[in-house]
């Protein structure tokens, strides 16, 4: 448990010498302790033994000599046992208890309780009690004092009756003091030599396994885990090199294995097999700092109409014709770097030592590219547009490379699509223009930046004006007039177009007010809705919210939906036009003619009016397949009970072959161009009608 636990805290590498070396000190501090502990215990007896054996032989001697009065004898041999190191002192005391014999020349003639205070330290009573006791008990007293310091060695010695006149029959002593503390201190120097010398030994041993630790396990750990902090940082590029059938060379191997794996993963497109954006990234980085005097061509790629094929037939469909795309991609592009950034997006990149003349390419690039692809036995015509953008040198990126030639994409598709655009610095400057006006836009409402106008429609019968269409106008402080071509995309990109078009709604139904105010009662206004206003849960609700709270009638304002708008969703645009047809809102079919629409969704939908696109009525009455065109809607419409509007009528010619075949109204130049209410309203004060 505790192993796991540091496991959690540091590397097996580390941890594992720590361990042994930590074992190897443990282990010389317990055998140290228990060598000194033991080996104590064994010099404490054989000392003992020892001092009492040298007190026991001494009491004989000295008794023999006593008897025969020949004490300077013995002085001589005590000269010979003093010189052991450890005895601290030894002397002969007669029976008055002056010493007679010793050691130590200074105590001879003294008082036996004085040398005994002077060496024995703690307790020196015990041994005076001793002394004293030789009187009763003729025994010899050996034992460890001063707390395992001193052995004390204490013998009676019975005197004579000699010719020195000592008294018969009476006990002196004979002591000796051995230093134990001193032979213990010995010991373990000895001992600690002995463990100094075993640890060298040892050392070398611990040394010599870590060697081979860290040669056979620690580095190949350390490669290892390098490897895996390299993966970590996003290099996947690290292979891990280990050879042997060792079980590090074994995890290296599957290690390997699941690089190699998770690279392909996450830098392969799982659908066509070729690089996704992260693969893109990471070679075209690698690309940039490794030729940095080249110049770079960066070409996104986007098919055209793609969202329709995939919304016609499906998205299993649209994944076949992607890879199928993608191995045409590769063929046309060679040895050049190309991958799927997403969707229906794909991404060509090369490099070049001269300039490269990108128009020839190009144009030779898309015709390749696009064309006839059979797909389930379903033949699909395939286009796209092309962003370009040309940087030399490193000082670029990856991510700046795909800005600029997305900023080039997207002019181009509102271009019209099927082309390539180059980005430069006109296109810059448009770009930051768009990126200006996008943050104007965002507070445009708040300002009072928005404005409306409105373009009158007429009755071609009776030539009066019968209504208008609201246009929304913008007009900034810092961009001035704004033209809706540029502002609306915007708002419809960022989302915005629902919070502008509920503003369009509450100005028209303030300014019909108006209308009121100055005697107009029968004009009605038409509003243009966006797609994304039509989506929206509550708009229905919001529209009746507004005409309420300006208590304008329903039947005062018509919606314009245009026609490719109402076919991206046309179930949920009929249900939400038929909520508006209940309550009372006429709805207009804007640009008719320029959609997709199919005449089983048109007849569903509560249609009042067909607009007829402009690019319809600019060429009339002098095409006469546009005359034809023109002349169809208005048929169509009438059989299905609708009434038409041409739109962008700027000719008298116009107006009356308009007349001849049956239309109803009009609005165009000719009569008036897009004015403010209030001249609007002095046009229908003045009662000015067509001159045709």
């Amino acid at each position: 448990m505790v192993l796991e636990k540091l496991l959690l805290v540091f590397p097996i590498r580390y941890l594992f010498p720590a361990f042994i070396v930590l074992l190897f000190l443990i282990t010389s501090i317990i055998f140290a302790y228990s060598e000194i502990n033991s080996g104590n215990k064994r010099l404490e007896k054989e000392k003992l033994n020892y001092v009492c054996g040298l007190a026991a032989n001494i009491q004989d001697t000295v008794e023999f000599l006593a008897g025969r009065g020949d004490i300077k004898l013995f002085e001589r041999k005590l000269v010979n046992i003093s010189a052991d190191p450890y005895i601290k002192l030894l002397f002969v005391a007669d029976p008055s208890g002056k010493i007679i014999i010793s050691s130590r020349r200074n105590l001879i003639g003294k008082d036996y309780k004085t040398a005994v205070k002077q060496t024995i330290k703690e307790n020196p009573e015990e041994l005076l009690r001793a002394v004293s006791s030789f009187s009763k008990k003729k025994g010899i007293f050996c034992r460890i004092v001063e707390g395992g310091k001193t052995i004390v060695g204490i013998s009676p010695i019975l005197f004579g009756e000699p010719a020195d006149s000592l008294r018969p029959d009476k006990t002196g002593f004979i002591l000796i003091a051995y230093d134990l503390e001193k032979v213990k201190r010995l010991h373990r120097q000895e001992i600690i030599l002995k463990i100094y010398s075993e640890f060298g030994i040892l050392s070398i041993m611990l040394i010599a396994i870590y060697v081979v630790f860290n040669k056979m396990i620690a580095q190949r750990i350390n490669r290892i885990v390098e490897a895996v902090n390299q993966i970590e940082k996003g290099d996947l590029d690290v292979r891990i090199d280990l050879r042997g059938k060792d079980e590090f060379a074994f995890i290296a191997s599957i290690i390997n294995q699941l690089i190699e794996k998770l690279n392909r993963y996450i830098t392969v497109d799982y659908l066509t097999g070729i690089l996704n954006r992260f693969g893109l990234e990471k070679q075209i980085e690698k690309m940039l700092k490794t030729n940095k005097d080249m110049w770079n061509v960066f070409i996104f790629i986007d098919l055209d109409n793609f969202k329709d094929i995939n919304d016609t037939f499906g998205h299993d469909f649209g994944d076949e014709m992607l890879k199928a795309f993608a191995k045409r991609l590769k063929l046309v592009a060679g040895d050049r770097t190309i991958g799927r950034l997403g969707g229906d997006e794909f991404i060509i990149f090369f490099q070049s030592k001269e300039k490269p003349a990108l128009s020839a390419y190009m144009q030779n690039l898309l015709h390749s590219l696009s064309g006839t692809m059979n797909i389930w036995n379903q033949s699909i015509d395939i286009y796209l547009t092309a962003g370009v953008t040309v940087k030399k040198g490193s000082s670029t990126s990856f991510f700046e490379l795909l800005k600029e030639s997305d900023i080039a994409l997207y002019y181009g598709k509102k271009k019209g699509k099927k082309l390539f655009v180059l980005f430069n610095d006109e296109i810059k400057l448009k770009e930051e223009r768009r990126i200006k006006l996008t943050e104007i836009l965002k507070k445009a409402v708040e300002n009072e930046d928005f404005y409306l106008v409105y373009q009158p429609i007429l009755d071609l019968t009776s030539g009066r004006i019968i209504s208008a269409e609201a246009l929304l106008r913008m007009k900034s402080s810092e961009l001035g007039e704004v033209s809706p071509a540029e502002f609306v995309p915007i708002l419809e990109d960022t989302g915005l177009i629902k919070e502008v078009g509920y503003f369009v709604i509450e100005q028209v139904c303030r300014d019909i007010n108006y209308f009121r105010e100055n005697k107009i009662e029968h004009i009605t206004v038409s509003i243009n809705v966006d797609i994304q206003q039509i989506l929206d849960k509550d708009f229905v609700s919001i529209v009746e919210k507004i005409l309420k709270t300006y208590s304008v009638d329903p039947s005062s304002i018509k919606i314009e939906i245009t026609e490719t708008e109402a076919m991206k969703f046309p179930e949920r645009v009929i249900s939400v036009l038929k909520q508006l047809k209940e309550i009372g809102i006429e709805i207009y079919i804007d640009d008719f003619g320029t959609g997709y629409s199919s005449l089983s969704h048109l007849k569903m939908m509560p249609v009042s009016c067909i607009k007829i696109d402009r690019s319809f009525i600019k060429n009339v009455p002098y095409s006469r397949e546009d005359n034809i065109l023109v002349m169809s809607i208005i048929n169509l419409a009438k059989s299905l009970g609708y009434r038409t509007i041409a739109e962008g009528v700027e000719e008298k010619v116009q107006v009356l072959f308009l007349r001849e075949i049956g239309g109803d109204y009009m609005q165009g130049f000719y009569f008036s161009k897009p004015v403010d209410k209030d001249t609007f309203l002095q046009l229908i004060k003045n009662n000015v009608k067509l001159q045709a």
